[in-house]
Formats: structure tokens, sequence, C-alpha cells
């Protein structure tokens, strides 16, 4: 678990910039997220009321201001080589996502970064494994906004099954096939041909430690395929599954 300080070391003074002493407790509560284990009881609801409160008592130019700083903060968070720092970040876009902040498209474009340098970057487990979670949440709350960012992590999951043997790589993809499949199935079902013969490529790799990481994922993914109308075809491949 990062320490709060080790956390605060990336948000700047907590006084600095609009809001005034209102920063301390959002560096209280975010680093109460930047931690490996389950955050305190009610911290990712303290995040999104502490936002509503500062949206109602700032005005329109001083909110954004506040919001800049605090997606610099996420950000700085992001880029920390602390996984507890990753996973706090994460967890405040996760909450952010579904906040009504006036600004979604913004807001939206930028979580799409974080999560393209997020896959592009980390290799821990819990990591990806939370960020793809996110990328679920932030393709369903999206909606249309998010069909080109889902199109391209579908695109980006399929080559790193077909083309890269890195274990993190297939761990990443899988899970982010998984997740698209069930948040984003308009955009992924035209994909499903290409994703039944890439997740048979990765299922051959050679270590079987990197298969036994991903049945519980390729089994979930399956499941969904089911549902679709591509399933005449498909359903053989199912039934090899354990």
């Amino acid at each position: 678990m990062a320490s709060t300080s080790q956390s605060l070391r990336f948000l700047g003074p907590a006084s600095a910039g609009p809001g005034g002493g209102s920063f301390d407790a959002l560096n209280r509560i975010i680093a109460d997220l930047c931690t490996r284990g389950n955050p305190k009881e009610g911290t990712v609801l303290a995040l999104r009321k502490h936002l509503e409160e500062e949206a109602r008592d700032l005005s329109g130019e001083a909110f954004s201001r506040f919001m800049d700083q605090l997606y610099e903060r996420i950000s700085s968070l992001l880029e920390s080589n602390e996984v507890a720092e990753n996973l706090g970040a994460l967890r405040a876009i996760g909450e952010l996502i579904d906040v009504a902040l006036g600004e979604n498209a913004s807001k939206v474009s930028k979580f799409s970064i974080y999560m393209r340098n997020v896959f592009e970057v980390k290799r821990d487990r819990d990591v990806l494994t939370l960020a793809s979670r996110v990328l679920g949440h932030l393709a369903r709350a999206g909606g249309a906004m998010t069909a080109d960012e889902v199109e391209f992590q579908i695109k980006m999951a399929l080559d790193w099954l077909r083309n890269d043997r890195a274990e993190y790589r297939l761990f990443a993809a899988v899970s982010i096939l998984k997740e698209m499949a069930e948040n984003a199935s308009t955009v992924f079902n035209v994909h499903v041909p290409e994703f039944v013969d890439a997740i048979w490529i990765a299922l051959r790799h050679p270590t079987l430690e990197v298969k036994r990481g991903q049945w519980r994922h390729c089994v979930l993914a399956f499941e969904l395929l089911k549902s679709v109308r591509h399933v005449g075809v498909y359903n053989g491949h199912c039934d090899a599954v354990p």
C-alpha cells in the first residue's frame, strides 16, 4: 500500500488552485484510494460527493480549473511506478465516469487517452484487470461517444492476441475483449469471427501458465458469444473449454 505521503507527492500543494482548503479534503480522499487492497468504506462515494459540492460552490470558470488540476493529478498517479497509485487513479476515473459535470465529451476523451496509455505501458495484473473494468464502464456509459474508442481497443486487443507473446499483453487483450463483449456488444459483435480466430491462436501459446491464467476470461467471453447470431458456427470452440 502506498503511504499518504507517497500519494500526495503527485498531487501538489493542497492549498493551490481554486477551492483553497477544499484540496485538503480532495488529497485525503485520493490518498485513501491509493491502496492495493480495498479502499476504506465510503471513500469512492466521498470523491463523488466532494466533486458535486465543488461544482455547486465554484463558478463555471473556477470549477473548470479545479477539474483540470484533478485530471493532472490523476494522470500523474497513472504515470507512477507504484501499483497502489495506479489503482487509486483508476478508481477515481471509475467514479468520475458517472458524475454529471457538464463536460461529458471532454471527460470521455481524456479518459479514453488515459486507458490507452495504461494498456500500453502497465504490466501488473491488478492494474490491467481494473483498467479493463473501467474501460467497460466507460464504454457502457459513454454510448455513441465511445464507439471509436471501443473500435480502437478491440482492434488493438485482437492484434495483441495474434502477434504478441508477452503474457501481460495476452492478459490485457482478453480482459479488454471480455469487457467490450459485455458492455459494447454492438461494436464487438462485428468482430466475432476475428475474435474467435485470434483467441484460438492465443490459447496455443506454449506457456501453460499463460493459458491457465486466461481460461476464466475466455470462458466468460465465449459464453457471451452464445447470444449472437454467430453461435451456430462457433459453439464447437466453446465445447472445447474444460
